[in-house]
C-alpha cells in the first residue's frame, strides 16, 4: 500500500503495510484494501505508520485530513512535530 504525505513544505511517498490514525469519529487501523473514506483527523494525535520492513514510525500532525482508498491513502497536512 502506498502512503502519500502532503505538507507545505514537501510531498513524500512511502510504501506501507498498515496506518493507524486517529479521527474526529474515532480510530482507524487502516491496511490494504480498507474501504474508501475521508476523514479528519484529530488534532496533534499521534499516527503509527507500519513500513513494508516492519519498522514502525510516529508522526504527530498539528492538523490534517486523511483521504484512504484501496491501494492508496494521502494525508493532507499542515504541519508535521
Amino acid at each position: 500500500m502506498k502512503l502519500i504525505i502532503i505538507t507545505p513544505q514537501k510531498k513524500e511517498e512511502i510504501d506501507i503495510a498498515w496506518v493507524e490514525i486517529e479521527s474526529l469519529v474515532g480510530g482507524f487501523v487502516i491496511l490494504p484494501g480498507h474501504a474508501p473514506m475521508a476523514l479528519t483527523l484529530k488534532p496533534k494525535e499521534k499516527i503509527t505508520i507500519c513500513l513494508t520492513s516492519g519498522k514502525q514510525e510516529t508522526i504527530i500532525p498539528e492538523s490534517g485530513t486523511i483521504k484512504v482508498g484501496r491501494k492508496i491513502v494521502e494525508l493532507l497536512l499542515t504541519s508535521i512535530k
